[in-house]
């Protein structure tokens, strides 16, 4: 049975360096003294995906796909998703029709009412190895693999040509709608049919493999983790790099006050624009590697970690 409690840790900062362009800022020391209140969906395994529907929490643990209400009590798990098992899962999203969609190794599948779908490279997919899943506001369903990316609409899949490498490792879609594809070799973006390519050549991109990609929704950046340790955004035309922040930087997520949150092997990062928390004990949610981050339409925090999904409300206490 899924178990749900309140938990309360202190809150600090600490110092990291970034640098944009050739100029250096440092970053100030400050402390925060209010607790932060969770809540935690324990999952007894380290979680690899979620999505967050209108009454249920869904999450992927390596051996198998679970919802939960959010309500009430209550747990299912689904060993099998149409025609492919739920082993191995790497991405979740809720559509615009509040249709669950999954990734993984072995392809993907949707969840609409009580049943699966499951697509494969049978069904119009490039590859059925999947890393990532976006959808957007008008329907369209997109996702990228190992050997390509594709868009679902109107009940069948298209593959999209154009890209500046076939292995797409991230998605996200900005706030005018275009496209972000993360590859190993930069980023193309599709802005209703028109292509614009960064690496590190063509913008200014310190690595060419990103790792993973978020939109902050009040300004418009976009967040990039690339190489091993870097940190890029993107803002009014002009790239920023962050050197050596930290390995292992799995996913990205930019809260209701624009700061950004990052998910490593070893925990938490958090960055106000000023100042870089790599101490993932002293953000106040207990994590000691983090798979996937996500902020719902409430403004709400999610934290994907070792034993389960944890739940920040909005308005946060820091």
């Amino acid at each position: 049975m899924l178990k749900q409690f309140l938990m309360f840790a202190l809150c600090l900062s600490t110092v990291v360096v970034a640098q944009e362009d050739d100029e250096n800022v440092k970053a100030q020391e400050t402390i925060h003294e209010k607790p932060p209140e969770w809540k935690m969906y324990s999952a007894g395994a380290p979680v690899v995906a979620f999505a967050v529907a209108k009454d249920a929490l869904w999450y992927a643990t390596q051996e198998s796909v679970y919802s939960t209400a959010l309500n009430k009590v209550g747990q299912q798990k689904y060993p099998q998703m149409g025609k492919i098992p739920s082993s191995d899962v790497t991405c979740m999203t809720i559509d615009a029709s509040g249709k669950v969609w999954i990734g993984g190794k072995n392809g993907v599948a949707v969840r609409s009412g009580n049943q699966f779908t499951s697509y494969t490279t049978e069904e119009g997919l490039p590859d059925n190895s999947v890393n990532d899943i976006a959808a957007s506001k008008d329907g369209k369903v997109y996702v990228g693999t190992e050997n390509g990316a594709a868009v679902f609409q109107n009940g069948s899949w298209k593959k999209i040509e154009g890209l500046v490498s076939e292995k797409v490792q991230a998605l996200v879609i900005d706030n005018k709608g275009a496209v972000w594809f993360g590859t190993n070799r930069g980023i193309s973006v599709n802005d209703n049919g028109s292509w614009t390519v960064y690496d590190m050549k063509k913008g200014k991109l310190s690595w060419n493999d990103v790792k993973a990609l978020a939109v902050d929704a009040r300004k418009g950046t976009i967040w990039a983790a690339v190489g091993e340790k870097d940190v890029n955004s993107f803002e009014n035309g002009v790239w920023k790099t962050y050197l050596e922040i930290q390995e292992g930087i799995k996913t990205i997520m930019v809260d209701s006050q624009s700061r950004i949150w990052f998910g490593t092997e070893t925990g938490l990062i958090k960055f106000n624009g000023d100042e870089w928390n790599t101490d993932s004990k002293q953000l106040g949610i207990p994590a000691a590697q983090i798979q996937k981050l996500y902020k719902d339409g409430g403004g709400n925090l999610w934290f994907a970690n070792e034993s389960g999904v944890i739940k920040l409300n909005n308005p946060y206490p820091f």
